[in-house]
This record gives C-alpha cells, structure tokens and sequence, in this order.
C-alpha cells in the first residue's frame, strides 16, 4: 500500500509542478489591499515577510480573507459529532462553527495581525462570486493575492478569464493584483490542519486529480486554459482520475463509486479529530508574526 501511495504522490507532483504559478509579487509596489484566496491557512501561515514588506510600503493596507463555507463545513461537523461522542468537551469548546474566511481571520488574529487591519469576505458560495466581492472591493487599486500553490493557477486563470477579459459577463470590475504563491511539494500539502491529509492524504490526491480536468472542462467558460498539457503532465493526470474520483463531478457508476470514496475520508477524520486542532495550534506557535 505504501509503495502505491508513493506512487500516486509522484504522480501528484507531476501535476504540482506543471501548474506552478510564478510569483509577481513586487516589495517596492504599494498594495492596498492583501487577499488571502484559499481554503488552507498555509498561505496565511506562510507569508510572514510578505505581509511585513506590503506594511512597509503601505501601513494603512488592507487584509483581506476571502472564502465561504466550502468542504471544510463538512469536516468539522464530522469533528464535533466525533468529539461529543468521545466526550472531549475541552477540545469540542475549540471548535467554532466559521467559515473558511472567519477561520483565516481568527488565525490571523492569533499569529499577530491586528483584528482592524481584517476584512472578511464569506458571502461567496463559488469562485466566480469570490471575485465579485474581491474585484468590488479593490476597486482597481493595486492588490496583492496570496494563495499556496495547488490553488495559485485556478485563481490566476480565473481572475483573468472573469474580471479582466469579460467583467461585465461576470459582474465584476477590472482587478489589478499581483500574486504571491507559497511553494509546497504535493506531499506537503497533505497536512492534519488544511485536512489534505485525511483518509491517508487521499483528500490531497484527490485535489490533484481533478486539476488538470478542472481546466478542460470550464475552458473560456469560467477560465482559460494555461497551457497544452504536455504527454507526461496528462499520463499523471490520467493515472489520478482513475482513481481518485471525488472532485471530479461524476454522474452513473461513476459518480457512486465517488461518493463512496468519501467514506475512508470521514471515517479518517472522526477518529482523528484531535490531530485536526493539534496541528493548527502547532503551526500557529511556530509562525507568529
């Protein structure tokens, strides 16, 4: 089982590397305001100096947690049905019913940034009104957008396609931003507080399986493709879809046997809910600000 996993984690990076986003994040530019694009509190976690160097420039910016309920609502009710059985009451107490933006801001709260210098934006159900609100906000001033690398090209793409190709088609206006992505191997994002790493890490592998489709099929729909996908890039993402079917939208067989697929994920989180809140109170300690 071991060596399979390796493999589908090769696999992965195949993937992670080809749709790495480069950084345009300039310290001499005066941001107005920082976005925080993610349902992972990595790019939070990491992004320590960037944030200092933008406060430099600009003491008065903005930061900005942008993301709804999402997949992580589910996570943690799962957490609290587990913790209430097993009568955890300290641990049930952390945990709080908030979206992925009030959960940055909270986590931010703790790692140092001041609770005024923070705006949430959780009304967003989907990307597109995401950008709504984000594109509203900035109102053309110079942003910059920090995100960790597994979502750095969806957004760069879509933010593209929609706010500056076709912003009245979306309800948005121009967004000028640059981006910041923090760099991970596909095996570092599997991790106990972003829950990648539920049902063995399948919840990571099952991000990098639906990447490569994920621009097939919303192209010049929603984003624009970044790029023909070399043969190498397309054999890992085939080898994924085979077998990691969950984000994929599957309909028939198919799609039963995806659903199926979630139930190593949830049983894996019931019976390790502590690890969940262990690991975000680690990583809180080691990156104050």
């Amino acid at each position: 089982m071991k060596r399979k996993f390796d493999d589908d984690f090769a696999m992965a990076e195949v993937i992670n590397q080809a749709y790495k986003v480069k950084s345009t994040f300039d310290p001499n530019r005066r941001y107005s305001y920082i976005f925080y694009f993610d349902d992972d509190i990595t790019a939070l976690l990491e992004s320590k100096k960037v944030y200092e160097k933008v406060l430099d420039r600009n003491p008065e910016a903005k930061v900005v947690m942008v993301g709804g309920e999402g997949l992580l609502a589910t996570a943690y009710k799962v957490m609290r049905v587990a913790l209430k059985v097993r009568g955890k009451k300290k641990l049930l107490s952390k945990l709080r019913k908030e979206t992925e933006a009030q959960r940055l801001a909270r986590v931010a709260i703790a790692l140092g940034i001041p609770e005024e210098k923070i705006i949430i934006l959780d009304s967003g159900t989907n990307t597109t009104e995401n950008l709504q609100e984000m594109s509203w906000l900035a109102k053309q001033q110079p942003s910059l957008v920090i995100s960790t690398q597994r979502l750095g090209m969806i957004f760069k793409q879509s933010a593209g396609y929609q706010c500056n190709s076709h912003p009245a088609t979306f309800g948005m206006t121009r967004f000028v931003y640059d981006i910041y992505c923090v760099e991970q191997t596909a095996e570092e994002t599997a991790r106990w507080y972003n829950f990648q790493a539920a049902g063995n890490r399948r919840v990571a592998l099952h991000g990098f399986a639906a990447l490569s489709k994920r621009f097939d099929v919303y192209h010049n729909k929603f984003l624009t493709r970044p790029f023909e996908p070399e043969f190498e890039v397309k054999e890992a993402a085939d080898y994924l879809a085979k077998r990691f079917l969950i984000k994929q939208r599957l309909t028939g067989f198919k799609g039963i046997f995806a659903k199926l697929q979630y139930i190593p994920i949830i049983w894996d989180i019931f019976w390790n809910a502590e690890k969940h809140i262990e690991d975000e109170e680690k990583a809180i300690k080691r990156h104050k600000f």
